[in-house]
Parts: C-alpha cells; sequence; structure tokens
C-alpha cells in the first residue's frame, strides 16, 4: 500500500504542494519539504515543527531554502507539506520529526521560529 502513495515511506504527508499554490494556517503542524524521485514519488527531505503553518513567503525567505532546492535538484521538485497538529504541544511536534526523521532518513539540523512571523 506505501508503495500507491505520493509521498515514500511517509503517511504524514499526502498532498505535496508547489510553493506557489502554498496556504499558511493559524495552526500548529509539522512541515514537510519532499523533493520529486524520478520515479515520480515524493521523499521527506526536511520537516519542522511550527506554532502557526508559515506563508509562502516566509518559507522561500527561510535560510534552508537553497539546500532544499539543491537536495531536490531544482526548484520545480521541491514540495512542501504540512501535517496539521492543531492544540499539540512542541513537545509533541517535534516527536513527530524525530519520528519522521528516523523513518524517512534525513536530520532536521535547526527548528524554525515562525509562530509570530510577520
Amino acid at each position: 500500500m506505501l508503495h500507491a502513495m505520493p509521498v515514500s515511506n511517509c503517511l504524514h504527508f499526502i498532498m505535496p504542494t508547489k510553493l506557489s499554490d502554498w496556504r499558511s494556517y493559524d495552526v500548529s503542524a509539522v512541515v514537510g519539504i519532499l523533493a520529486k524521485d524520478v520515479n515520480g514519488q515524493y521523499r521527506v527531505v526536511d520537516a519542522f515543527d511550527v506554532d502557526a503553518v508559515p506563508s509562502a513567503r516566509q518559507l522561500a525567505m527561510d535560510e534552508r531554502f537553497g539546500d532544499w532546492v539543491s537536495i531536490a535538484g531544482g526548484l520545480d521538485n521541491v514540495r512542501f507539506d504540512v501535517f496539521l497538529m492543531p492544540r499539540a504541544e512542541s513537545t509533541d511536534r517535534r516527536k513527530v520529526v524525530t519520528l519522521l526523521e528516523r523513518s524517512c532518513g534525513f536530520k532536521s539540523d535547526r527548528v524554525a521560529a515562525y509562530a509570530h512571523a510577520v
């Protein structure tokens, strides 16, 4: 069943979205950064927890954006997704990020602080 999903090794992200179609939400979540593989499936290359889902502009201005594009092999291969976790504490969201790191094989280097970004 997992091979039929749009994202390999992950049931948390099911709708990879281009940056141009991305929308922010005032809800806590885990944001996933995905890269398109040659077989057309996506893989998670980074994830981080947030108090509020950042806007497309905030994602594009993130210091890691260039790394995400490089890992994906170009902007056309980068996608974003969100696992909404309303009312979840930051510690619980970080546990989900740790789970994603272990199951998807990446290491998130930094915790983003988008809670009160304008």
